[in-house]
């Protein structure tokens, strides 16, 4: 007699409910709140660790400028990078955190089907917490040198929308990549060193040297963050020679990340 073989198992597959907007919209909240919990559980400082790297870097920033001439417009050199830290920290988490979402979930994408651009954003999105926690940190300074914003704060929503729109569509694009390149993973950290030091954040773009200057201006970080210190510091809308690049560029990453992941979208399970 000849054994029978014991078909294989398969894989269970947990079917999510019929995707709806109000579905996908909760589904989102519920990562990124998720991200938001289990970043700070059961750490000492919990949310204080936002701090502590805008804070060091201000203290040594403001170390340096004792023995160079930084020009900042008549602002407060503490609050002058301040206000280039806290939008570049914000870049840099979100970075990070949206890069490694889908390569450090596999066992779960393997098993429920959802719609995998949610956890790029939940990633980013997730962010946003610390942003807001950054952004007291802002205040204080604001409060502390007696600053008041002017009516060109009125351009702060547009300057943090195409912000946004960089980020995902960076997240998406790299989130993808380190499926398919795992040594990414280590290049971001350095990478994003080498975007900091490129970007205006603890001097001005106008320190850029000349034979720099062609190159930088499509550097969208620089338009992003010389518009976030116009607005905010300066009482200027954001400067236009360096703004018009930065939406040029943030609109080209949002539309290929976004394309290329739902070209991808489909082999992600395969790869991982």
């Amino acid at each position: 007699m000849t054994a029978q073989k014991t078909p294989a198992k398969k894989p269970v597959v947990i079917r999510t409910p019929r995707m709806s907007f109000r579905w996908m919209f909760e589904l989102l909240w519920n990562l990124t709140a998720q991200r938001v919990s289990l970043r700070y559980k059961e750490t000492l400082l919990g949310f204080g660790w936002i701090f502590l790297q805008p804070v060091a870097l201000t203290l040594i920033f403001n170390y340096i400028r004792k023995v160079s001439d930084i020009p900042t417009g008549g602002v407060p050199y503490t609050l002058f990078v301040a206000a280039g830290l806290v939008p570049w920290s914000f870049t840099s988490l979100a970075t990070s955190q949206s890069s490694s979402c889908i390569a450090g979930n596999a066992p779960v994408l393997k098993r429920v089907a959802l719609p995998k651009i949610l956890l790029p954003l939940s990633a980013i999105f997730s962010t946003l917490a610390d942003l807001s926690v950054m952004a007291f940190l802002l205040v204080g300074l604001f409060l502390y040198y007696g600053f008041c914003p002017s009516a060109s704060i009125l351009w702060l929503p547009l300057v943090f929308g195409v912000h946004l729109s960089l980020l995902v569509g960076l997240g998406c694009l790299l989130s993808l990549a380190q499926v398919f390149l795992r040594d990414l993973g280590h290049a971001i950290p350095h990478l994003l060193w080498l975007w900091f030091f490129a970007s205006p954040v603890f001097y001005p773009a106008s320190m850029v040297p000349r034979e720099f200057k062609g190159l930088a201006v499509w550097n969208p970080m620089v338009g992003l963050i010389e518009g976030y210190r116009n607005t905010l510091l300066l009482g200027r809308p954001p400067p236009m020679d360096l703004f018009i690049p930065a939406v040029l560029v943030s609109a080209g990453i949002l539309l290929f990340g976004l394309t290329a992941f739902r070209i991808a979208e489909g082999a992600l399970v395969d790869m991982l």
